[in-house]
């Protein structure tokens, strides 16, 4: 697993910090919500280039909890999923966590207008049998708030260049591997996904290797959706080795997202 999460996650925390997007569709040109409106949202205005001026003292709550109702509730997941951890990230933790080649800056996410992000991950029992057996290991959910839609447009950007560029995987491939196992393939492609939100990006991530320890061969896969809905993002990440699991609607976990977004900010 400590291979599969690398070059997974790298790519989940992009589309949590960034956001991922498609070709051809106008930007969401909504600005934020005025403080009158007295929604979780109105309360997030921040100064430009300050990565946590939003979540001060008085007005953090509110952003979190704004985050939280955005993001997949367990009863969303399917039977058995049970929430592993979760917490929230300003700038400077999220560059701490994404901190491989290719990845954003601080200075990327200050421009950004990135306010902050919410994390929760998920697992089974039947996780702890999939190294040996196969199956899903745990399901990731990040929601993100940014300053505006412009400004998240700008990191739906980013984040496609990155998933686009061989170079990304080619150097994230060198710095990961190490002593016990030998990464034999690693590749990011899109799928195809429903339309949702303003943007999405849907990808897959496969990782082959093999470990000299065990001398066992693991194929390692994450399906990762990624929707930007005004000013902001969500992604939903399955984590898998061997196969996907056919008992994680993945299209369905991200519509269920899309919703809960889109109830967060009215």
């Amino acid at each position: 697993m400590r291979l599969l999460l690398p070059l997974a996650i790298a790519m989940a925390v992009l589309l949590a910090a960034c956001g991922g997007g498609d070709d051809g569709e106008p930007a969401s040109t909504g600005t934020p919500a005025s403080p009158a409106g007295g929604s979780p949202a109105a309360a997030a205005t921040v100064t430009p280039g300050s990565p946590t001026a939003a979540a001060t003292v008085e007005d953090r709550p509110e952003v979190e909890t704004l985050l939280k109702a955005a993001s997949l509730r367990q009863e969303d997941l399917p039977e058995g999923y049970t929430l592993d951890e979760e917490g929230f990230t300003t700038n400077e933790e999220a560059v701490g966590e994404t901190s491989g080649p290719g990845e954003p800056t601080l200075e990327d996410l200050n421009g950004f207008g990135r306010i902050l992000g919410y994390d929760a991950s998920y697992s089974d029992l039947a996780s702890l049998t999939a190294l040996t057996e196969g199956g899903t290991v745990s399901i990731q959910v990040t929601t993100t708030l940014y300053q505006d839609s412009d400004g998240a447009d700008d990191a739906f950007e980013f984040v496609r260049d990155q998933a686009t560029d061989p170079e990304f995987v080619d150097a994230f491939r060198a710095s990961t591997e190490g002593p016990g196992m030998e990464i034999r393939d690693a590749t990011i492609s899109e799928m195809s996904v429903a339309k949702l939100g303003d943007k999405r990006l849907a990808l897959e991530i496969k990782v082959s290797a093999h470990s000299t320890d065990l001398d066992q061969d693991f194929d390692f896969i994450a399906q990762v959706v990624g929707i930007r809905r005004d000013r902001v993002v969500g992604a939903v990440t399955v984590l898998a080795i061997d196969e996907t699991s056919s008992e994680v609607a993945l299209e369905d976990l991200a519509r269920t997202l899309d919703e809960r977004m889109k109830d967060a900010l009215e």
